[in-house]
């Protein structure tokens, strides 16, 4: 990132979402780049206990109401994704922020995400998707490994994850693999997904098993795995890079008792180098991600690891895998549907459901809140 010589004083910061959007307050309250000058949710209750957390005074239940009394420079989305589209536009095109930071998954479909591009585009706003996990060390450590060369051209990636449906778990995965490859432009999709049952997340429709293969223009290939059988050769959030000159393993969130090591290298002569894990928790890179943010949005920092420019290729092959399933045929990007393929599929019958019974996995419990609320 370069730096120029815009000034560095506090914008004015608002978050919808108290869920969630809890660590977006902590994160303004931490930098000296912004403030947090209110706090809007559906829920009273959750909106009063984060708002006395953080000691903010200007406390709404109507998005649109807060955005007309505070006029602030930040905005934080970190509403479900199903919400994402409707908040980012009507903050983009009627009100005058600088910049806004929506959660991930950037949306649900790909004509919503592209219209959140353009509405911010028009506008003059810098739009970030909340894909924290970028800002990790242990994250950045392995994307510099990676550019420097230390396993030659990368031809292959793959990561497997136990548990979570693909736009939250693996929607993180293919997004960590995209940074620490360099963001690569991706050329093509092909995959599939399994849905027995009515399962949700967070108030919207979620697979229980999904495979993605994705090839880049620049030849590497991408394989993501979610909750597929677990075998010898997976665990759980470990990426694997494999290059001209070796192999590179990344592994995240180490518990107690567990291996130190968090990266290694495997060269092809034999030589191991291996990197302990770095004290980096989720609090840290949140605050990294917002400090940063508001930073990018005033000008200190030319760019941003989380511009939705860059982040919306993670959400072009979430959906692409969703296409794929839908056509049984393989995606070339840019893709051309704008609906959500999933919700095609379950609306016309060709996801039926074996297992009746609606749930929320998100919850862990059957569903019963609104799917519109934080």
């Amino acid at each position: 990132m370069t730096v120029n010589s815009a000034s560095t004083h506090q914008l004015r910061a608002v978050v919808v979402g108290c869920r969630v959007g809890q660590n977006h307050a902590d994160a303004y309250v931490q930098s000296d780049a912004a403030e947090l000058v209110a706090l809007c949710d559906l829920d009273k209750t959750q909106l009063d206990l984060i708002a006395d957390q953080y000691d903010v005074e200007a406390r709404y239940t109507d998005f649109e109401t807060m955005l007309e009394e505070q006029q602030p420079d930040l905005i934080s989305i970190a509403t479900p994704q199903q919400t994402h589209a409707a908040l980012t536009i009507l903050a983009a095109t009627r009100y005058t922020p600088k910049g806004i930071l929506c959660e991930k998954g950037m949306a649900i479909s790909m004509g919503e995400a592209r219209a959140m591009l353009a509405a911010c585009e028009r506008n003059d706003i810098k739009l970030s998707i909340g894909h924290t996990l970028r800002h990790g060390t242990q994250v950045q450590q392995a994307r510099e490994l990676i550019t420097e060369g230390a396993i030659g051209k990368v031809q292959m990636s793959h990561i497997w994850y136990a548990e979570g449906g693909m736009m939250n778990i693996m929607c993180h995965c293919c997004d960590r693999a995209l940074f620490i490859m360099g963001d690569p432009e991706p050329a093509w999709v092909m995959g599939n997904v399994q849905r027995d049952s009515d399962r949700w997340e967070r108030g919207w429709p979620a697979e229980e098993r999904a495979v993605g293969v994705i090839g880049f223009a620049n030849g590497a290939r991408l394989i993501l795995e979610g909750e597929t059988p677990n075998g010898g050769h997976t665990e759980d959030h470990r990426h694997t890079f494999i290059g001209t000159e070796g192999t590179l393993a990344v592994r995240f969130d180490p518990v107690a008792g567990d291996d130190p090591i968090g990266l290694r290298i495997h060269r092809t002569g034999g030589h191991v180098e291996s990197f302990e894990f770095h004290d980096d928790s989720f609090v840290d890179r949140r605050r990294r991600e917002i400090d940063t943010f508001a930073r990018w949005v005033s000008g200190t920092l030319s760019t941003h690891h989380t511009d939705a420019h860059v982040c919306v290729r993670t959400q072009e092959i979430l959906m692409a895998i969703y296409e794929s399933a839908r056509t049984h045929s393989l995606v070339e990007l840019p893709m051309q549907t704008s609906t959500s393929p999933l919700i095609e599929m379950i609306e016309s019958g060709a996801l039926p459901v074996r297992y009746p019974g609606r749930y929320d996995i998100r919850h862990r419990t059957t569903y019963e809140r609104d799917p519109a609320a934080p």
